[in-house]
């Protein structure tokens, strides 16, 4: 049998590693900025075209290389950062293996500009596919100026898996302002397609930074930390609670100013906010963690964001102990504006005053919930009956103005323009032929099991409706129900004609992050035709001038910021049904009633009253279970009677 095993080539062997180091133009970028970084740079501008598929170019004022230095930085494991094995438990720099440079150079066309203080001419490199094509001297100033060109262009296998421009361009905006967050003495310029995203001012004000990269509203309810014991020393900012987003990713870590994602230290954090936060509410954070690198080894990934520590117990306590001690010593209420406070009109309020007190039905159990709350139950007899006669009232006047809403509507849709309609159009065919089957499997299944009558009986923990039925009794997940009766009357109204918006008399602005930016131009034909009016209002920040009626009653400010957030979390191409499902989704589980809200026996009527009429009845949109039976024989077996 001949010989198998063949040694690889040198070509063979620098692509598989750029395939582990190199997987986005990201990650271009996040090396070549380390390294300019490294090379003590107090300017670093990066430029980008095409979301960094056509061309990247970082230019820096750092140290510069000479010519025999700059060939060699294209060779692997090529490096100044480190020279013995012992060193890799003591490392300082962002960059320490050596294989940035080749990795970028085998899968592009690199152009690299060079020039040492001591020197009076710099070092031209042109590099293609990883071969060097010229090497020659030329005039430049001191640093460093690199140009990638056609990333990928020899393993079009990867370039395939590239996202959306947008999607990618986020991707490099997130790593920079990272960056500009944990070195604000160095000022970051980033551009995208010759217009500039964002600048910091690079004066060491790690506050003027935050507020480059977020917004004043952010920067001015920021809290300052400061904390050491025997082993490291933390320092940054923490936001106060009332500033809060729906996911982790706005929280910065920063060990000797490496960004890392720890779940140690988002814990920690989490810890020190304990009751001082919602559920799945999470702050802004920034910090920064000194130690002595020996405690922590970095070189556990290709990215080199994810670490180890040998003392997590003593990072743990440090980080909450540090936080918490921040949060305890500052005023916490949030600012009131009485003179922005948000009011709502309906777009022919002026002309038809009937409108103004009118509630969809689907509103309704959400809207008389949340005026209730706000009452003492003093009298739970009397409410009871009061809930009860509101429901046919409410549904006569919905009757009553039923044209008027469908007016309106249809002179709101006719402002749009021809494309935008036959996109909407086309979106919703595709919703109907990709969900014809599903729907007709529902039919036939709904058909041969329908709920019997129910009669709510009270509730357990204010969370499930306990309920009567002609075979036993009957348990309801009072969220998980309304929100799949909120996700059918959406997703139906969707199909058939818009979902109705509200127009807000105070728009709302919206002031984002670059990231934030770049998702909501990508997905803005979305929002809108679930209802969002949102344009651009100059610079990062965004107006809200409408949003979909079932949204009004809720922090309007609070629900686009995590819609956005829900966003940035798809880090994968979806197609425009998938993705407006999810949005439908996520505003039933924001608009529906909550674990924990007392129901009136109306309003718990009411409820499984439409449940009983929706399709799928049996889960929420998640998947989870809203019912739980246990008929009558059961009941039987488990107290034991014949």
């Amino acid at each position: 049998m001949a010989n198998q095993i063949k040694l690889l080539s040198e070509e063979v062997i620098n692509k598989i590693a750029a395939g582990e180091v190199i997987n986005r133009p990201s990650a271009v970028v996040k090396e070549l900025v380390e390294n300019s970084i490294d090379a003590e740079s107090d300017k670093i501008e990066i430029r980008v075209k095409n979301g960094g598929k056509d061309l990247i170019q970082i230019i820096d004022n750092g140290q510069g290389m000479s010519k025999e230095d700059a060939k060699l930085a294209l060779q692997r494991h090529a490096t100044s950062k480190i020279k013995e094995a012992n060193d890799l438990f003591s490392i300082r720099s962002l960059g320490f293996r050596g294989e940035a440079l080749p990795s970028i150079a085998a899968i592009s066309r690199m152009e690299i500009k060079t020039r040492t203080e001591d020197k009076l001419g710099g070092t031209l490199l042109k590099i293609v596919g990883g071969k060097l094509q010229k090497a020659k001297d030329v005039g430049c100033p001191v640093g460093t100026n690199i140009v990638v060109r056609d990333l990928f262009f020899n393993t079009p296998v990867r370039y395939k898996y590239l996202k959306t421009t947008s999607t990618e361009m986020s991707k490099i905006s997130d790593i920079i302002n990272r960056l500009a967050l944990a070195y604000p003495e160095i000022s970051f310029k980033l551009s995208h397609n010759q217009r500039k995203l964002l600048e910091s001012p690079g004066n060491g004000n790690r506050l003027d930074g935050i507020l480059s990269i977020y917004s004043k509203e952010v920067a001015k309810n920021m809290i300052k930390v400061e904390h050491e014991d025997k082993y490291m020393k933390v320092n940054g900012y923490v936001a106060k609670p009332n500033i809060n987003r729906a996911s982790r990713k706005h929280q910065s870590f920063f060990i000797n100013r490496r960004y890392i994602k720890s779940r140690i230290l988002s814990e920690a954090v989490s810890e020190a906010y304990h009751t001082l936060l919602g559920k799945n509410r999470y702050p802004i954070v920034i910090l920064t963690i000194k130690l002595n690198p020996i405690l922590v080894d970095v070189n556990v990934h290709p990215t080199k964001m994810e670490v180890n520590f040998s003392r997590e117990k003593e990072i743990f306590t440090v980080v909450r102990d540090g936080v918490k001690k921040a949060l305890d010593k500052s005023d916490l209420s949030p600012e009131v504006k009485l003179t922005t406070q948000r009011k709502f009109t309906s777009a022919n309020q002026s002309k038809n005053k009937d409108s103004e007190s009118i509630e969809q039905p689907e509103l309704e159990l959400t809207e008389r919930l949340s005026s209730k709350n706000k009452k003492k139950n003093t009298n739970q007899d009397k409410k009871e009956n009061k809930a009860e006669q509101n429901q046919n009232i409410n549904q006569k006047k919905h009757d009553k103005v039923s044209n008027i809403n469908n007016k309106s509507h249809s002179k709101i849709n006719n402002d749009k323009d021809d494309k935008e309609e036959i996109d909407s159009k086309k979106i919703k065919k595709e919703y109907k032929d990709s969900n014809s089957h599903i729907k007709e499997l529902e039919s036939d299944y709904e058909s041969n099991k329908t709920l019997t009558t129910l009669f709510p009986l009270g509730q357990i923990d204010n969370t499930y409706i306990v309920a009567q039925g002609k075979d036993g009794c009957y348990i309801i997940d009072q969220h998980a129900a309304h929100e799949r009766i909120l996700y059918n009357q959406l997703f139906n109204k969707f199909e058939s004609t818009k979902i109705q918006s509200q127009p807000l008399l105070i728009p709302i602005k919206l002031e984002l992050t670059r990231p934030e930016v770049e998702i909501i131009k990508e997905n803005i034909d979305h929002l809108e035709n679930l209802g969002f009016e949102i344009e651009p209002f100059g610079g990062k920040t965004y107006l809200i001038r409408a949003v979909p009626q079932l949204l009004h009653k809720l922090d309007t400010k609070e629900v686009c910021l995590d819609i956005v957030d829900n966003l940035l979390d798809k880090d994968k191409i979806q197609k425009p049904t998938k993705l407006i499902e999810d949005l439908i989704i996520f505003i039933s589980c924001r608009s529906a009633i909550k674990s924990g809200d007392k129901l009136v026996s109306g309003e718990m009527e009411r409820l499984l009253q439409d449940l009983e009429q929706s399709d799928n009845k049996y889960t929420c949109p998640h998947g989870r279970p809203t019912i739980i039976h246990l008929s009558q024989s059961e009941l039987a077996k488990k107290f034991e009677r014949n």
